[in-house]
């Protein structure tokens, strides 16, 4: 059966079949595989039924045959059985073992207690019956056991004792040729594997059949979803009425082309926008390049031109270094560190780093760390993420106003709060504030400075890299908190 298996195996690794000749193949192997046990079961099971009658009747004929048994002056006969055994009687010790046909005549042979032989039937004389058939008997256990004739046609026989008074006075043998039972066996067999190759024929017409319906519904998936282009993320699979496999299928890539959708919309936007923010300092630097060496050169134009130029460029460097940072972000090429980070003094070196910028826009700056934080992260990108929330704050908040930056600390996180009073943002814009290039409305726009809108997209890739998370909350007139949790020790 492991050879057959190992076959079996090798050749279907070697054949290239679609799936629904693979699911015929595997089903019919299967049908075979228990058929053949089956039939073996049933086989073996009817083989030893059989066998067990066949020494019902010896038995049974034994008893009968003994029934007839007559003593007279020490010598046991036979009476009213041996009409039924032609034949029977002691040949003469010359004459020579005729060849008879065990099938054609009964088979039976009466020896006495020392095992001599009284009478048998012509068919016993072709027979060799072991000792054995003799002797235990003799010890008072019947015998049965099969034989072969020299034409190798097996022979059951039945050997027992004849008592009277505890005494045994004879050996009484019967048999019967076994040709019949195993012509029989045969036919059976020959008859199960007509009826198995039809039924296993059927099994794969039918299996072919179901495989075909099974994968109907799977195929006009594919057909769909193979007129669905790049340009056409808009169509969606039908989904099946059937909660089965097929409507789970189904469900998986029309939430796959939502998501693809949305990931092609959002990478459309992303271009566009980019390269729109690099448009414009593109162009201030040419148009006051362009100024500068169309009029004749004087000194103080000229520092003011490069002047502007740099600032540009300066713009367009935070651009592209921000571009940069969220393209290797994207690819997973960007390596944290993990080190212990002090983030109370990380927090307060960065609000004393903003502290002049929110005094020239007369904003209040407050820091509130009651205790000392540590924990395991990149300290170079925490200061990103704390530079960039407090620059939004002082930002968007008026003249005259306050932003508050503390710290906290839970048994397993930090916690960072951002807060300011200034112009909030509306509800319809929270769920984008940390797109990129997002900048909620004009107003927020109005507040000049460098933004590209890419800082909050930092901000949240960084600190979903550490395993934390960012949740933002505002009303517009009254201003902005957000609020950091930071694991204190990062996963790995």
């Amino acid at each position: 059966m492991k050879h057959l298996v190992a076959i079996f195996t090798m050749l279907y690794r070697k054949i290239s079949l679609s799936l629904r000749w693979q699911m015929v193949v595997w089903y019919t192997a299967a049908f075979t595989v228990l058929l053949v046990l089956t039939g073996a079961v049933f086989y073996q099971y009817l083989e030893h039924s059989l066998e067990a009658g066949v020494d019902t009747d010896l038995q049974l004929r034994a008893q009968q045959i003994a029934a007839g048994a007559v003593i007279s002056h020490g010598t046991v006969s036979l009476h009213n059985v041996t009409g039924d055994l032609p034949g029977f009687g002691t040949p003469p010790s010359s004459s020579p073992i005729q060849s008879v046909d065990v099938n054609a005549g009964a088979l039976v042979r009466l020896l006495d207690a020392q095992g001599h032989l009284i009478a048998q039937t012509p068919a016993f004389r072709t027979l060799s019956v072991p000792a054995e058939s003799i002797t235990q008997p003799q010890a008072g256990t019947p015998w049965q056991g099969t034989i072969k004739t020299r034409h190798h046609e097996e022979i059951r026989i039945d050997s027992r004792a004849l008592r009277v008074a505890g005494k045994t006075i004879a050996l009484i043998q019967v048999g019967e040729s076994l040709e019949n039972l195993h012509t029989l066996l045969h036919q059976l067999v020959a008859a199960l594997l007509v009826v198995g190759t039809l039924v296993l024929a059927c099994c794969a017409a039918v299996s072919y059949w179901l495989a075909g319906y099974s994968f109907a519904p799977i195929q006009r998936l594919a057909q769909t979803a193979r007129k669905i282009k790049a340009g056409d993320l808009k169509s969606r699979v039908p989904v099946p009425p059937i909660r089965d496999e097929v409507q789970y299928l189904a469900l998986t890539l029309n939430e796959m082309l939502e998501s693809l959708e949305q990931a092609f919309a959002r990478q459309r936007r992303f271009v566009a926008d980019a390269s729109h923010e690099l448009r414009t300092p593109v162009a201030v630097i040419r148009n006051t390049a362009g100024v500068a060496l169309l009029e004749p050169p004087q000194l103080d134009e000229t520092v003011v031109a490069l002047s502007e130029i740099r600032t540009e460029t300066e713009r367009l460097t935070l651009l592209l270094t921000d571009l940069l940072t969220l393209a290797r972000g994207d690819e997973g090429q960007t390596r944290f560190e993990q080190e212990t980070v002090q983030f109370d003094q990380l927090v307060e070196t960065v609000a004393a780093t903003l502290d002049q910028l929110a005094a020239e826009r007369d904003i209040q700056l407050e820091v509130q760390i009651p205790h000392e934080v540590a924990l395991l992260g990149d300290e170079a990108r925490l200061i990103q993420v704390v530079m960039n929330l407090l620059d939004n704050a002082i930002r968007y908040t008026n003249p005259g106003g306050q932003v508050c930056v503390s710290v906290k600390q839970t048994a397993s996180e930090a916690c960072l709060i951002v807060r300011d009073t200034g112009i909030g943002i509306a509800p319809e814009h929270l769920p984008h504030i940390f797109e990129r290039f997002y900048r909620a409305d004009p107003m927020r726009r109005e507040t000049g400075g460098s933004n590209s809108g890419l800082g909050l997209s930092i901000v949240e890739w960084i600190i979903h890299a550490h395993g934390g998370s960012v949740v933002v909350n505002s009303q517009v007139g009254q201003g902005t908190c957000f609020t950091v949790r930071l694991p204190l020790v990062l996963s790995t």
